[in-house]
């Protein structure tokens, strides 16, 4: 395929002049220190993106002062000390072509004393919808200072060798708080109307501009539309980015949202929204400056990135997690290998999931992902030492991809007559296609690599003696559990994964038991082959397990479908048809035709067990350790098959560890 042409054009953004249109999001990875300065770690990870060909970085959201701070490991800007760790990024950056400039931010109330050890601050004393921590309203002098700190955070960007700054003016943090009638309701000089909402952000461009210098450039991000009610319309921040172009600015990064929208999935979209949902706010803003507009959201593959230019709806794309997914995307898309990208699939496990609960980011698609240094001193083995994978799950897949790529002889053994494991039923599930994506480029590196499989085929003691491997990954994966309850082996009942996977159909009327995500995910599913399900669960919430964004879309899917579903509700037996359950602590009955099962997963590991004296080196890993999810699975696999790498090598510098 031709590379796009649009794409690898060289553009400004102000004085600067980019090498192509591609830009990295900033994206809080957790990666810093506890004061909020550069680590090895993210070094490593920033130098192997800026190789992979991006034209320019914006470097995440940092905070300007302690409690503007919003994730516990987040970059900050708020003392000189941070200056030397950001200097070291600039040299990496420029040594692979690109500029790098960072995101100026304070959380306002969209943080918690949690994480800061303060009270959070605000325009108004009115808690954000999702964080629900009452702020304290900042004082006009405050407000001041707090200008200044920004303009003070500039110079430190600058001072650290970076070509920009992005003032972080979206996503409902603290300058989106005073912009917006949602979340202001001051009375003085900074709330009420129009002009006087702008003037805090008016006094901190004006600071950067004091601190950084006049010829800074300066670039800043908006939420096109709140997507509240009260908030901020895309008609405002057209009206905004005019305003701003007046300001001097260089250029106007468009997303949408704010905590309290964030379930609509549109301010990170899942993978159960559609691609490029946001582009058409960019469109809009594009038509009324004449600075380059930047694109952002789910702009998955080079195709879709080469026609937001080509219709004239961006100048710049920004990717954030395609390239946690794969840091060579814009190298590839040049050349013209796009089919060998590693697409990000949204599923937001590994990274805004991980993020939310203030751990660091990872990513399903990427095992290296934050690991750079780890996977960057991977032996190469030429001695050819045999490592058997036991199962042929994402785990598993990957165990066999790392280690082959080495130089290990590998042999993957599957049990049944297909790769993928649980990925097959996951991705069957009503709006989880990329899983399905996810295997097919897991199956693709096997083949690239020729590692060798085996389907049908299980593994006991008696098999591994005759292989003799040097190394053994368990990746054997997990089974349904069936509670031990009367009834429960009638022909009739049945489990969501057979179902999912076509194993097993179900008739008539449905109760699907277990409200966990996948259960969620099952009814959906039964229900749009046309059947009348009932779902139940034992615990209050259904999908508890489900990231946000995720659960808050299934749930209004499960509506729509009128689908029947009863919290606080156990299943005690199973005779015929008839179903006895516990509603609320109280006996019923009711009838259904058959009955779906998902009550979580009991691992199956045995084989670990089988071969203990029998080979060196044993991994086990994924769900034959404990059921969880498919990131883990990935990076544990991964992981693995660099172990069995470094062991090889190890033994072979060194024969007498033999």
């Amino acid at each position: 395929m031709d590379a796009p042409q649009l794409l690898f054009s060289t553009g400004k953004i102000g004085k600067l002049t980019l090498k192509n249109r591609l830009l990295m999001a900033p994206m809080v990875r957790n990666y810093a220190d506890a004061r909020g300065r550069m680590t090895p770690r993210y070094l490593a990870h920033l130098q192997r993106i800026a190789h992979g060909g991006i034209a320019a970085m914006i470097l995440e959201a940092s905070f300007v002062t302690p409690e503007g701070r919003g994730f516990r490991n987040q970059l900050g800007l708020d003392d000189d000390i941070v200056i030397p760790g950001l200097r070291q990024a600039a040299g990496l950056a420029h040594a692979e072509g690109a500029l790098i400039g960072i995101q100026l931010y304070h959380a306002g109330r969209q943080t918690s004393f949690q994480v800061t050890g303060q009270q959070p601050v605000a325009p108004s004393e009115m808690p954000c919808p999702l964080m629900n921590e009452l702020p304290r309203a900042l004082e006009n002098a405050e407000i001041h200072a707090l200008a200044d700190a920004f303009g003070t955070a500039a110079r430190r960007a600058r001072e650290a060798g970076l070509d920009f700054v992005e003032i972080h003016a979206a996503h409902g943090y603290l300058l989106t708080q005073f912009l917006s009638p949602f979340s202001n309701r001051r009375s003085d000089a900074y709330g009420g109307s129009t002009e006087n909402r702008r003037r805090f952000l008016d006094e901190v461009i004006s600071a950067i501009r004091k601190r950084a210098g006049s010829d800074f450039t300066v670039t800043i991000r908006l939420s096109a539309d709140e997507m509240v009610p009260g908030g901020l319309t895309p008609n405002d921040c057209a009206d905004l980015a005019a305003w701003l172009e007046a300001r001097g600015l260089s250029a106007i990064h468009v997303s949408v949202g704010n905590y309290a929208s964030y379930a609509k999935g549109r301010m990170i979209p899942p993978m159960a929204v559609e691609d490029a949902p946001l582009v058409h706010y960019a469109a809009q803003v594009r038509e009324r400056v004449k600075i380059p507009v930047i694109a952002v959201g789910k702009l998955r593959t080079p195709a879709l990135a080469e026609s937001v230019l080509a219709n004239g709806q961006a100048d710049f794309i920004a990717l954030g997690r395609e390239l946690l997914a794969d840091p060579d995307w814009p190298l590839k898309a040049k050349t013209g290998h796009t089919t060998s990208i590693h697409r990000c699939i949204a599923c937001n496990q590994g990274c805004i999931s991980r993020l939310f609960d203030q751990r660091d980011v990872w990513c399903t698609v990427n095992p290296e992902c934050g690991r750079e240094r780890e996977f960057a001193e991977r032996p190469v083995t030429h001695a050819l030492r045999k490592l058997l994978v036991v199962g042929g799950g994402p785990a598993g897949m990957q165990a066999a991809h790392y280690a082959a790529g080495s130089g290990m002889q590998v042999i993957l053994c599957e049990a049944t007559g297909q790769l993928g494991g649980q990925l097959h039923a996951a991705g069957t599930a009503p709006y989880r296609s990329g899983w399905h994506e996810l295997l097919d480029g897991l199956s693709a590196q096997l083949r690239r690599l020729g590692v060798e499989v085996r389907l049908n085929t299980r593994v006991d003691r008696n098999y591994v003696e005759r292989e003799k491997p040097f190394a053994l990954v368990v990746a054997t994966g997990a089974q349904p559990v069936r509670p031990n309850i009367p009834g429960v082996n009638d022909m009739h009942v049945i489990t969501a994964r057979d179902v999912l996977e076509g194993r097993s159909t179900a008739y008539g009327t449905v109760l699907v038991a277990g409200g966990g995500c996948s259960g969620a995910q099952t009814a959906e599913f039964l229900a749009r082959a046309g059947h009348s399900v009932t779902l139940i669960e034992a615990e209050g919430d259904i999908a508890a397990d489900a990231p946000l964004d995720d659960r808050t879309l299934l749930l209004g899917r499960l509506r729509a479908l009128k689908i029947n579903i009863l919290s606080h509700t156990r299943l005690l037996s199973i005779e015929s048809q008839q179903v006895h359950l516990a509603v609320d602590g109280e006996n019923t009955q009711m009838t259904f035709d058959t009955v779906v099962l998902c009550l979580g997963a009991r691992s199956q590991n045995r084989l670990e067990q089988d071969v203990l004296g029998l080979v060196p080196h044993v991994f086990t890993v994924g769900d034959a350790v404990r059921p969880r999810k498919v990131t883990e699975a990935v990076i544990e696999g991964a992981l693995a098959g660099l172990g069995a790498v470094k062991d090889s090598s190890r033994e072979v510098a060194d024969p007498a560890m033999s």
